[in-house]
């Protein structure tokens, strides 16, 4: 019956958890999960959002300088006061405008790259964070087996030296390699800790565990093609590429100052009737306003430099771009070979630990051997482990290299 009451509060208290605001519970964690929330969520995605509308409210404001520009201006003459409406078109500026917008929708390109670039960037550190702490998790996991392994090695050895089958010197090397796997397993934890709060400072969410996934399909590209492809889905080589357009809309802005602006004016009197002094009137107005000094050919010259600086940067990053490919290619190509033999080798060791264990109780492996079969089936495991998710966090990064990372492709993370 009391049994029955606590069950009872414990739902109640578990319903009001999950329909109080404010408090989520800690589910598993998904790879394609853990990639979307960090592209959506992260402060640092809502800061390049919030960068995004106002370099598209810029160009919308840039796309106003083409239309007429309204004024109005009150004066006393004569101790008479008077207004008047002044309405001017642009018709020619000798292409500042359109320069003007062309570096408007350059600065929004700059921004939508940004975004992107933040975004990639999340979820490649998302990406590698979580499969490091799915490799701590999962070498806890061997080490808590070997714990237990150790344990039953070391119980049986206690019984044997109490039958005074084998000498207590078993029994210390026995304790003393139980002690090792138990501060393993403490050590692995820790680590495990360590990645798991790193991989939630990244999604912004709790969890309880992470789901590894079963497999990730990655298009198969030659080398050449994982390149161009990179080079295309880059938003960096973007951003470089942009701050091109943004140099030389520059340069066009300060080659444009040293030429006049035509505009066809109207001025209109508000509240008096016109007279011979201020009548209503249109006329063509010519503005030449070249700045301070030479003050434009030294903005022309600066923003020469910077594009120019800007061409080699792309040169730079794009051969940085290349290696980055050639070597996840090569990495993944070396994992890969290796899945096979590390998964081979642990059934080996295991193997060996149940054989060498038989041996012992017939007096043909001393203690000391079965020992160090139990260390190496292990260390077999730890290091297909590693090969394992090395191979997945490879994937993930050509992935990330070389597609861009919609719903689509999230699709191709099989979990």
């Amino acid at each position: 019956m009391i049994q029955r009451k606590v069950w009872q509060v414990c739902l109640v208290f578990s319903t009001l958890l999950s329909g109080w605001p404010g408090v989520s519970l800690a589910t598993e964690l998904k790879l394609a999960d853990a990639l979307s929330l960090a592209a959506t969520h992260h402060p640092s995605v809502k800061a390049k959002q919030a960068e995004l509308r106002a370099a598209q409210a810029d160009l919308e404001t840039a796309k106003w300088s083409r239309y007429p520009t309204v004024s109005t201006e009150a004066t006393a003459a004569s101790g008479r006061p008077q207004a008047a409406l002044l309405v001017q078109q642009p018709l020619w500026a000798g292409g500042k405008i359109d320069a003007q917008n062309r570096l408007a929708q350059a600065q929004l390109t700059l921004a939508e790259a940004g975004l992107k670039e933040v975004r990639i960037s999340l979820m490649q550190q998302t990406g590698q964070q979580f499969f490091e702490a799915l490799r701590w998790h999962q070498r806890l996991d061997v080490a808590r087996k070997t714990e237990d392994e150790h344990r039953k090695l070391l119980e049986l050895i206690q019984r044997r030296v109490v039958a005074e089958i084998s000498p207590v010197t078993d029994q210390v090397l026995a304790t003393a390699r139980f002690q090792q796997a138990v501060s393993e397993r403490i050590q692995f934890g820790r680590s495990f800790q360590t990645a798991q709060l790193a991989l939630q400072q990244l999604v912004g969410e709790p969890h309880t565990d992470l789901k590894a996934p079963t497999r990730l399909t990655l298009p198969t590209l030659d080398e050449g093609m994982a390149i161009e492809a990179s080079k295309n889905n880059s938003a960096e080589l973007l951003r470089w590429r942009t701050q091109q357009d943004v140099a030389q809309a520059q340069i066009d802005i300060a080659q444009a100052s040293l030429s006049p602006t035509l505009a066809l004016a109207h001025r209109q009197n508000l509240g008096t009737p016109p007279n011979v002094f201020q009548p209503n009137r249109t006329y063509l107005s010519l503005q030449f306003t070249p700045g301070p000094g030479l003050s434009a050919r030294s903005a022309a010259a600066a923003a020469r430099s910077r594009l120019e600086n800007s061409q080699q940067n792309t040169v730079v990053f794009e051969r940085q771009l290349e290696q980055q490919v050639r070597t996840a290619l090569a990495d993944l190509n070396a994992l890969s070979q290796q899945v096979e033999p590390t998964r081979l080798l642990v059934t080996a060791t295991e193997d060996v630990v149940a054989s060498y264990l038989r041996q012992y109780q017939i007096g043909k492996k001393n203690w000391l051997e079965v020992l160090n079969a139990l260390r190496e089936s292990a260390q077999a495991h730890y290091s297909a482990l590693d090969v394992a998710s090395g191979t997945q966090s490879q994937q993930l990064r050509l992935m990330l290299l070389t597609q861009p990372m919609d719903a689509q492709a999230l699709g191709q993370i099989h979990d």
